[in-house]
């Protein structure tokens, strides 16, 4: 779909009246050596300066020089080698234009051909016979040209495909012995020229020429000068060769009876297709073909018989079919002298004429589509061939190449084609003989005709260029150096010259702006200008671009202008900022810019300040999806979701990007226009929650709209099964709803809320009935079957009903979708747990069940009493709530008591059974006593004693509450059963027994006193649970002070003995314990630092495999801990307890001393209050040194746990280091990575391995606190007033905002 368009034209005079004969072009600096006459010239390709290089009339005598063969420019040996016809191999150097001579050929030279890469070079001579030498002049080999073998790669075959094989119809088998001759070729025609032409890789060459026989056939030859293959000889080959320098093709004419074609054959010299030339051999004789350096344009040099006019004709090939692009005609006393394609600059082509003219061709591959952001742009690709102008609207279909949706014949071949601004479906054709025809649609949707046709008011109509329409009648193209604005003139059917403003430099491109009386004029070193065609004045643009485009484009967006622009390397920009180096198409739609990369993506981005900010601050190229590689933009369709892409062979791809189906379907949700969002989000696959997503308010308060718009029953019903709880515009398509404001209460209970609305105006409609499905499903998606069930019976019932007109949908139909939504089983279900046997029979008629299985069942139910089948029926749906209110409602209830008292057992409904029978019915008895032993198994004495006294069993009642401990509501009830004292007294016994296992001393002690009346054992009791002050109480106050002697005092000195112990032993294990975590977290530090510098292999024979294990990093430590599962709370307390072992060199010794010592801190700080209360009563007893000891025992270990806390519980392991809050729910891979980048640490923490409560280090509370005053000075800590103060630097508490302990002179 796309044209050959000139991007650059220079014209240079050479001052010179020799006749030019041949050129070459330098690879290495541009420049261009020309021979003529005995002269060589050089014009520089930066100046474009001409000078003359060497004189060959001093080499030979004026009349004696021979007729040239070939030039060539070697850069690697710096000079120009002449190949004469005479046999003569000349070389001048650059620089000092030494003339040496390094051959001669004493038979003459007929072709003279280097090869790409300068390394070889190969002559016919007049002799027929090939050589070949290298870049030196080495000879390499000499062969015959007329050889009698095919070549060293001769076809093998065993008959098939031979015309003795083949079936020859009418005329028999004698057939297949006739021969064809072949005719000679008319030797006036065929100038006996043998031609050289190589390959681009340089490995083989194909000469042309002609055979003994007077025919001409084709030869080739790898570059050792063997023969390869050799072509068929054919009748009318002409002397003219080019091979595509890609290497799948040789170009050559041919010609026929009938027609003149340009025919091609693979390097076997078989036959590959052909195309036919707009003349014939009669009119004008092909000079030259030659291909471009890209393969893409091949060029015919020809010269008209008659006129010696000469042409040059450019093909492209798309979709295997031959284009002519191009057309240059050049007048007799211009005649082309010689042409060539630049051998680096990919589509430039180099023309001398005679007169001296010299002209360089930039050509450019372009896109001519119609112009315009409204519906009414039909999307238009305009594409050339010949005279021909295939137009093929988008917007309707996609018509592939060659093929198109109309053809416009014009009388002469066509070069370009513009579209007009004004009237964007209205294109304008440029013929190769200057005049311009207007192709116009007469009616929207119908063929272009060809509305005028006029000629051009110039004195050289040829070299206009770079036409744009800026209105109905007003063009601007470029002519030389010049800009015209050319207007037409319908009188004169001429356009004639209303202004023309000079140009500084080579013109490249013009693109109208905003302004339709502007234009931006592009040069071509990327400065911008401005032709204002209204005062014919051109300006400076505000800016220039970095680099020359070859394609430009300027939008205004919100009063803002940007230029875009695409260099032919790939780079686009956005005013003068590079956005991306690897883009290869780009195209404008009405509401974003699209773009294709080297990366076969295709992107997409919005046509705003933000979209477009975006793109030149931080290079985001928004969305994008992958395309098939080398695709490029045709065109994207305006105010539509189409875009047109064409792959490398030329056929095309119609592909709706997301963001462009998105945008259009918000248009028409914003106008409520439902029914053709709807059919856009069926036909494109859109999650059809975005309906209701993209604005919850509108819809819901347009649903009556929206069921309207819709229509169709069916459209209805699939958009009520696809809705889902989420917000698609959160998830699959929060990138294009990124500033949308999020309302979680509109999007709560979604499913619900919509089918509920959604219903609602169905049933308001005059022809619901019409839209039974739809209310179905929604049934259906609120999980409310019996309800879809009760509709489908109410049809029925219709039905039933005689005289009545019968519903649009029936109730088989609608049984028939429901079964459709839901599984048959679970339908079955809902039907029978209606308890209509009549909708139960349908369902399972409609379904796959075996009459056999549900027959007998039903019939068996239909005997039963109505409460009893309900009862039944839930309870085989296991709806045993149900079950039990219809069991308890039966008659006679004590026949199926039983069967109740089961069920009430086995499915543990005893709350909702003791609500639905009266207290003094027997039932309620028997249910709460069966709930109180329910209760009793789960350990719930206390309130099974409740339940037990409800049913009437007061023995098993006592017994509840005495295992509960509720000494009171025992007696109580002892007393209601009417013990005797005996019985009372022997059940203070237990009582106490049970009291004191469960640690109750005080209550045990009461009972003791007050109901037993046995003060000695009660106060033993309280000394059993160390309760001194009330054991000290009770003696004296029972008037039994020696209880004192021989309970009190010999009780604490046992407390005393025994809290002594412990904390001499707290203190001991605090010590080890706090070594050894040293140790260990010494050796893995070691271990950590050897594994990054690597300084010590891991299999190194330093290592056990103990301590290997035990400083194993905390990542394999992790994937270990997480390697099972332990789901119930026993399993992972004795999975902790085999992981997080003391022994030493456990895999996880550290983190297991953590939690020793975290337990051991907690423990000692628990001993406060046990502490001081023993020191009180010491010192009540005058044991003041005693009770000086132990606080002082206490306050010394607090002191030495408190000051290692920030040594144990580290920054790092409390939570506090880099690595807090990297994991969790929150998380994700970017931010845990990003992270770890930031920390510079790729170490797992420690913090993921320890349980929480042991991260942060343990709470000891002031140390004051546990103190008494009395025997503060007593105390050695007294002297320490100066570190009477202590910090920790632990994540929540701060040691250092409160003392730790304090004097009587710091209280004070």
């Amino acid at each position: 779909m796309k044209n050959l368009a000139l991007f650059k034209f220079q014209n240079v005079d050479i001052d010179c009246s020799e006749i030019v004969n041949l050129f070459c072009i330098d690879s290495q600096f541009g420049d261009i050596y020309i021979y003529g006459e005995g002269y060589v010239f050089k014009i520089t390709h930066i100046t474009q300066k001409i000078t003359r290089e060497c004189n060959l009339l001093d080499y030979y005598e004026a009349s004696d020089i021979p007729s040239l063969v070939n030039i060539n420019c070697n850069p690697v040996a710096e000079n120009i080698c002449l190949a004469f016809e005479n046999g003569d191999v000349l070389t001048v150097e650059h620089g000092t234009n030494i003339i040496e001579s390094v051959g001669f050929v004493e038979s003459g030279l007929k072709s003279f051909c280097w090869s790409p890469d300068q390394e070889v070079v190969c002559m016919v001579t007049g002799r027929d016979t090939v050589i070949i030498m290298t870049g030196t002049f080495d000879p390499i080999i000499e062969v015959d040209l007329h050889q009698d073998s095919f070549g060293e790669k001769q076809f093998i075959t065993v008959g098939w495909g031979k015309k003795e094989t083949q079936f020859h119809g009418s005329e028999g088998k004698a057939a297949r012995f006739v021969t064809q001759d072949v005719d000679g070729p008319n030797l006036n025609k065929d100038d006996g020229i043998a031609l050289i032409s190589w390959r681009g890789d340089g490995l083989l060459f194909a000469v042309s020429v002609v055979s003994k026989e007077n025919v001409r056939y084709i030869r080739i030859f790898n570059r050792e000068g063997v023969l390869q293959y050799t072509s068929e000889k054919l009748s009318g080959l002409e002397s003219v060769l080019a091979w595509r320098p890609s290497g799948n093709l040789l170009a050559t004419t041919q010609q026929l009876p009938n027609k003149y074609i340009v025919a091609f054959f693979e390097k076997n010299g078989l036959r590959h297709g052909e195309f036919s030339l707009p003349f014939c051999s009669s009119e004008r004789k092909v000079l030259q073909l030659l291909w471009n350096i890209e393969s893409t344009i091949l060029t015919v040099y020809c010269e008209n018989v008659a006129s010696s006019d000469t042409s040059l004709y450019f093909y492209t090939v798309n979709n295997y079919h031959w284009y002519l692009k191009q057309v240059l005609d050049f007048s007799k006393d211009r005649k082309i002298r010689c042409v060539e394609w630049d051998i680096e600059r990919k589509n430039r082509l180099h023309v001398i004429c005679e007169g001296g003219h010299y002209f360089c061709y930039d050509w450019t591959w372009v896109t001519n589509h119609s112009h315009g952001n409204a519906t009414s742009n039909g999307a238009f690709v305009a594409v050339i061939d010949g005279g021909e102008v295939l137009l093929t609207s988008f917007r309707s279909k996609v018509t592939p190449p060659p093929m198109s949706d109309q053809k416009v014949k014009l009388l002469a071949a066509v070069n370009a084609v513009v579209f007009c601004f004004d009237d964007g479906n209205s294109a304008c054709a440029v013929l190769a003989d200057g005049r311009l025809a207007a192709l116009v649609q007469e009616e929207v949707g119908g063929p272009h005709q060809v509305q005028w046709v006029c000629e051009v008011e110039s004195e050289c109509t040829q070299i206009l260029h770079h036409w744009v329409w800026l209105s109905v009648d007003t063009f601007v193209c470029c002519s030389g150096t010049h800009v015209m604005l050319l207007v037409r003139d319908p009188q004169q059917d001429k356009l004639i010259l209303r202004g023309k403003a000079p140009l500084d430099s080579c013109l490249v491109s013009i693109v109208r702006t905003s302004d339709p009386l502007k234009v931006l004029l592009q040069m071509s070193a990327g400065q911008l200008f401005v032709y204002d065609t209204a005062q014919n004045k051109v300006s400076f643009y505000n800016f220039n671009l970095p680099e020359c485009c070859t394609k430009l484009n300027i939008l205004r967006v919100e009063e803002t202008e940007f230029v875009f622009g695409l260099s032919d390397r790939n780079r686009f920009y956005i005013n003068t900022k590079e956005i991306a180096n690897n883009v290869t198409s780009y195209t404008l739609h009405s509401e974003f810019i699209l773009l294709t990369t080297l990366q076969h993506t295709l992107l997409c981005s919005r046509l705003d300040l933000d979209g477009i900010g975006s793109l030149a601050s931080d290079h985001n190229l928004g969305t994008s999806r992958r395309i098939e590689r080398g695709a490029r933009l045709v065109i994207a369709v305006p105010c539509d979701t189409r875009v047109i892409l064409q792959m490398p062979r030329g056929n095309l791809e119609c592909i709706h990007p997301r963001p462009l189906l998105l945008h259009l379907a918000a248009t028409y949700l914003d106008s409520r226009e439902y029914h053709r969002a709807f059919e856009l989000f069926r036909k494109q696959r859109i999650n059809l929650n975005l309906l209701y997503d993209h604005n919850p308010e509108v819809f819901s308060s347009n649903t009556g709209h929206f069921v309207r718009s819709v229509k169709d029953p069916t459209w209805l019903s699939l958009f009520l099964s696809e809705l889902q709880e989420m917000d698609v515009t959160r998830t699959m398509y929060a990138g294009f709803y990124a500033k949308k404001s999020e309302d979680k209460s509109l999007t709560k209970n979604k499913v619900h809320s919509v089918c509920e609305v959604v219903r609602t105006a169905i049933l308001a409609l005059d022809d619901s009935e019409t839209y039974l499905l739809p209310v179905i499903t929604s049934h259906v998606r609120q999980q409310s079957l019996a309800a879809a069930l009760d509709v489908i019976k109410t049809v029925r019932e219709q039905e039933d009903k005689a005289g009545e007109r019968k519903p649009v949908v029936s109730s088989g139909e609608a049984l028939k979708y429901l079964l459709y939504l839901v599984d048959v089983n679970e339908l079955y279900d809902v039907a029978l747990g209606m308890y209509d046997f009549e909708l139960v029979t349908v369902v399972a008629a409609k379904s796959q069940k075996d009459p056999k299985e549900y027959l007998p069942f039903l019939n068996q139910l239909r005997k039963m009493e109505p409460h009893y089948q309900r009862y039944c029926i839930d309870k085989h749906l296991k709806r045993f709530d149900s079950a039990l209110h219809n069991i308890a409602s039966c008659s006679g209830n004590n026949q199926y008591l039983e069967e109740c008292l089961t069920l009430i057992r086995d499915h543990k409904l005893y709350t909702q059974a003791l609500l639905l029978f009266d207290r003094s019915s027997p039932a309620y008895g028997r249910v709460s006593v069966l709930y109180a032993e329910h209760l009793l198994d789960a350990r719930r004495p206390y309130e099974a004693a409740l339940m037990f006294q409800r049913g009437g069993d007061l023995s098993r009642a006592l017994q509840c509450y005495q295992a509960a401990g509720d000494w009171r509501q025992a007696l109580t009830l002892a007393n209601t059963m009417q013990y005797s004292e005996s019985q009372v007294h022997e059940l203070c016994h237990l009582l106490v027994e049970k009291l004191a296992e469960q640690h109750q001393y005080g209550e045990a002690a009461q009972v003791l006193s007050q109901l037993v009346g046995d003060l000695e054992e009660s106060v033993a009791m309280l000394v059993r649970g160390h309760m001194w002050p009330q054991a000290t109480w009770s003696a004296l106050s029972g008037q039994r002070s020696d209880l004192i002697e021989t309970h009190i005092k010999p009780g604490l000195s046992d407390h005393l003995e025994l809290l002594t112990s412990q904390l001499a032993t707290a203190q001991e294990q605090f010590g080890m314990y706090k070594a050894r975590l040293a140790v260990v977290r010494s050796t893995q530090q070691l271990h950590f630092e050897d594994k990054e510098g690597n300084t010590i292999p891991a299999d190194s024979d330093l290592f056990s495999d103990t301590s290997s294990v035990m400083t194993s990093t905390i990542a394999s430590s992790r994937s270990r801990l997480s390697d099972r599962s332990h789901r119930s709370s026993k399993n992972r307390r004795k999975h902790e307890r085999k992981l997080l072992s003391l022994k030493e060199g456990s895999p996880h010794e550290d983190l297991a001393l953590i939690r020793a010592l975290h337990d051991l801190v907690t423990r000692t700080d628990h001993l406060r209050d046990e502490v001081r209360c023993l020191c009180t009563e010491l010192l009540r007893f005058h044991r003041d040194k005693e009770a000086a000891s132990l606080q002082r025992d206490l306050v010394n270990v607090l002191k030495d746990m408190q000051g290692s806390l920030a040594e144990i519980w580290t920054s790092e392991l409390a939570g506090s280091g880099p690595q807090q809050n990297m994991f969790g729910p929150e998380a994700t891979v970017n931010s845990i990575t990003a992270k770890f980048a930031s920390s510079g640490n790729l170490s797992t923490s420690h913090t993921l391995l320890v349980p929480a409560v042991n991260q942060v280090s343990p709470f000891v509370s002031r140390i004051s606190s546990s103190r008494l005053r009395m025997i503060e000075k007593s105390c050695t800590m007294a002297s320490d007033k100066s570190s009477s103060r202590f910090s920790s630097t632990s994540r929540g508490f701060n040691f250092a905002a409160s003392p730790s302990y304090t004097t009587s002179k710091d209280t004070d």
